[in-house]
């Protein structure tokens, strides 16, 4: 593998992944905006302009977008995170030029019609409707405000109905054009394609218009951990429960053991907690460890979802696991099988292009630079058993936050309410 960074004069960034002989190149262009960057009243506006991104534009209309991707042999495709919104292309590498110029018209030229606004508005209000039927997105939404309170980080990616219902025209053109800059964005590429071309061609296409020299006003506060229980009582046939509790950031060296931590105690079948709740038990069909990462904040948690009937038994249970880990901590035996699927889950994910691609996206948006994969693997098999117990002992002394959802009563908000020391 050959990579490369490049900056051009507008302040484009592109990371370049040469992989020579492949038929195929992927590009990811992601800006860095996301719901965290939005104000109040802009509440869901990230996603909603990446929506509109692919209807009718300046060059070409939205039924001569598809019909190139098809003649492209492409796969177009966009998602808005908290704090970025990526736009991926996947094109046979004859057409890189084609490729880059169909980016170029979506993302840089947009039209903004009225009527296009009004008929998105009722596609994403549809979208909130969908994602309210989801427990496990309630539960994971719960989760944030359960351990950040206000914070923009909370702030549902969709927005609401009513937020949805208030965009105008020009909240949208001057919410574009603060975030919707050159220099603002990072750009990914690999295939089989000169760092010399990959350069010219971005150059060409991606140039910075003048209505972007805006300031941009980015809410880069990190949240403050405030724990305490949300309940929210819907009529689905699970209770989704989620309980956690601050995590480390980027950078802090005791990452790489709460990573592996995590893994040994729901990162699998053969983890801790999958052998205890489903394989013993019965109570779950599955129960997992989650880091839920950002650039300057991070959350650990422990998600699963079991009848009304088995909340108590489920909960105790992890009660009795975290008491558990205080008391003898965890084995070598243990840490070596994490290490391992650890490692395992790295090489093979640099297979390919594009998790590699992401790979070294998001190692650029969250450290500034490129987390070589060696350096991520030398830390990891670094970390010794002391260290997890130590990881241990400081998390699980910690306050945790709750979030539960489904069919619920009064006896398991008892229950579940009394492990929350800051409700």
């Amino acid at each position: 593998m050959n990579i490369s960074e490049i900056e051009l004069k507008n302040g484009l960034k592109i990371i370049h992944d040469y992989t020579p002989s492949r038929k195929t190149i992927n590009i990811i262009v992601a800006v860095k905006v996301g719901s965290r960057h939005e104000e109040k009243k802009e509440h869901g506006l990230a996603h909603f302009v990446e929506h509109l991104l692919f209807k009718n534009n300046s060059e070409r209309g939205i039924d001569e977008i598809r019909k190139e991707v098809d003649q492209l042999g492409g796969e177009l495709n966009a998602f808005t995170t908290k704090e970025v919104t990526y736009f991926t292309l996947k094109i046979l590498s004859y057409h890189f030029v084609k490729g880059v110029k169909l980016l170029s018209d979506i993302i840089l030229k947009p039209q903004f019609s009225d009527d296009e606004i009004n008929l998105e508005k009722l596609v994403v209000k549809e979208e909130i409707r969908m994602y309210k039927d989801s427990p496990e997105e309630l539960v994971f939404d719960n989760f944030f405000k359960a351990s950040w309170d206000s914070h923009p980080l909370v702030r549902e990616i969709l927005g609401t109905e009513k937020s949805v219902t208030s965009f105008d025209k020009d909240l949208i053109i001057s919410f574009y054009n603060k975030h919707y800059r050159t220099d603002n964005m990072i750009v990914g590429v690999s295939g089989d394609v000169s760092s010399k071309k990959v350069e010219e061609v971005f150059a060409n296409y991606f140039y910075k218009n003048d209505v972007n020299n805006l300031l941009r006003t980015i809410n880069q506060k990190p949240p403050k951990y405030r724990p305490r229980s949300i309940f929210l009582k819907r009529n689905f046939e699970q209770v989704q429960i989620l309980w956690g509790t601050e995590g480390y950031i980027p950078g802090d060296p005791r990452r790489e053991s709460l990573a592996l931590l995590s893994v040994s105690l729901g990162g699998g079948i053969s983890s801790r907690l999958f052998r205890e709740l489903r394989e013993k038990k019965g109570l779950v069909y599955n129960v997992e460890t989650q880091l839920l990462t950002f650039k300057d904040a991070s959350l650990f948690g422990i998600y699963t979802a079991t009848a009304p009937q088995t909340v108590v038994e489920t909960f105790q249970t992890l009660l009795q696991e975290r008491e558990n880990l205080l008391k003898n901590g965890i084995s070598k035996e243990e840490l070596d099988l994490a290490k391992r699927q650890t490692i395992n889950s790295i090489l093979m994910a640099i297979e390919s292009p594009s998790q590699r691609l992401f790979y070294l996206l998001d190692s650029y948006l969250v450290y500034g630079k490129i987390i070589p994969w060696l350096d991520k693997i030398r830390k990891i098999r670094k970390v010794t058993v002391g260290d997890v117990n130590d990881t241990i002992r400081d998390i699980f002394n910690r306050p945790f936050s709750i979030s539960v959802v489904g069919p619920i009563n009064s006896q398991h908000k008892d229950v579940l309410k009394g492990e929350i020391k800051n409700d």
